[in-house]
């Protein structure tokens, strides 16, 4: 309880730090996380959650804009014939989603507080799993409002600025999908026809907490087929997470599976709040793609969670931009802050960071000028100019 107040003090909501999602992912037997709790003269005055994960890089230079043949060189060496790097990392924050979810404090704690309490117990304290802790820190992820440069959320960090996160503002006056319909521009509408005729064959399934743990892992198999062809990996999803997600969060936590001609061919899952809609994770049969439009339809299946729930935004991760641009979602860029234990190493990485930025999105324009996803978007840059 005192948890979940302390969330709602800091009018900062957030579904990845949510006591409910804290304790599935402190039920896992294979993930080392910890739940951070800041006590000040007795009072709970800051929450955190932590996970000590391996993160693995394919083709970085594929992901950013360099202006270093150095960078370049150097990426190509740490990545090596293989073209891929591994390396242990200290998360502050979810490695299973995007979004600001690192830590939340109460407005009476000031910044020089939060720094020194977040420094102090990401390098000092040891894991439970008696592992080194990692020479690595993220605190993962800040927002970067407007067209601000990305700035070191504490002085002495070094931010790193990758994809956006892509939203959906949902409009308070729409019931179903349909009601979107006239929001978008003639192309958006016949994009979005073109994907429920393609995937009408679907019957689709909403699984209970006795069909995953019976049955749960054929998910994660579907899950296996498109975690392998991210070009970045921090952490991965296991059916330990689905099971006590659904658990804790009950009808809250919503699990749909995919089924074409008697097999089941992909799934989807998201968590259902009033202010937000978190699109959780998918797998899917990637032939299903262009045939029936499997992934495409998922997204419209996020967009109608979200509307059914009456959530404020939907939310839908940093991965394939293009495609969920195209039905509506926009660009809200983050940046990741990451501190080395080797102040030698640190500078080097900090002088190279320097050097690169994210490839330029090209994104669809679907919806009208004065529609409300747009006004909305607008709005929320306005509140908190750069």
């Amino acid at each position: 309880m005192e948890w979940d107040e302390l969330i709602e003090r800091s009018n900062r909501p957030s579904i990845f730090l949510d006591s409910r999602m804290v304790r599935s992912l402190l039920s896992s037997k294979t993930r080392n996380v910890a739940a951070l709790m800041w006590h000040f003269k007795g009072q709970l005055k800051g929450i955190s959650f932590v996970e000590d994960a391996v993160a693995e890089s394919v083709n970085l230079s594929g992901h950013l804009e360099s202006r270093s043949f150095v960078f370049d060189t150097v990426s190509s060496l740490l990545h090596g014939r293989s073209g891929r790097l591994k390396f242990s990392v200290r998360v502050m924050g979810t490695t299973l989603g995007s979004g600001d979810h690192g830590f939340r404090f109460t407005p009476d704690v000031s910044y020089k507080q939060q720094q020194d309490c977040v420094e102090n117990s990401m390098f000092h304290s040891a894991s439970d799993w008696g592992n080194r802790i990692p020479q690595v820190v993220m605190a993962k992820d800040t927002v970067i409002r407007d067209g601000a440069s990305k700035s070191a959320l504490f002085p002495g960090w070094t931010p790193m600025e990758f994809d956006p996160e892509m939203i959906v503002h949902l409009d308070p006056l729409w019931n179903t999908l349909e009601d979107c319909m006239p929001s978008l521009v003639t192309k958006s509408r016949t994009k979005f026809k073109r994907i429920l005729s393609l995937s009408e064959d679907f019957e689709i399934e909403m699984w209970s907490l006795e069909q995953l743990q019976e049955e749960g892992h054929e998910l994660i198999e579907l899950y296996r087929l498109v975690f392998e062809r991210s070009g970045f990996r921090l952490g991965s999803l296991h059916l330990e997470e689905l099971i006590e997600s659904k658990r804790f969060w009950g009808e809250a936590f919503v699990v749909s599976v995919y089924v074409l001609e008697g097999k089941r061919v992909g799934f989807q899952c998201a968590y259902v709040t009033s202010d937000a809609t978190e699109a959780f994770f998918v797998g899917f049969k990637p032939e299903l793609t262009k045939s029936h439009a499997i992934y495409q339809r998922m997204l419209l299946e996020f967009i109608q969670l979200g509307i059914m729930a009456g959530s404020k935004e939907l939310h839908m991760g940093r991965t394939a931009l293009d495609v969920k641009s195209s039905i509506g979602a926009l660009p809200r860029r983050l940046q990741c802050d990451v501190k080395f234990r080797n102040p030698l190493f640190h500078a080097v990485v900090n002088a190279f960071t320097k050097r690169f930025s994210p490839l330029p999105p090209v994104l669809k324009r679907p919806w009208k000028t004065s529609s409300y996803p747009l006004e909305r978007q607008s709005e929320i840059n306005a509140v908190h100019p750069s």
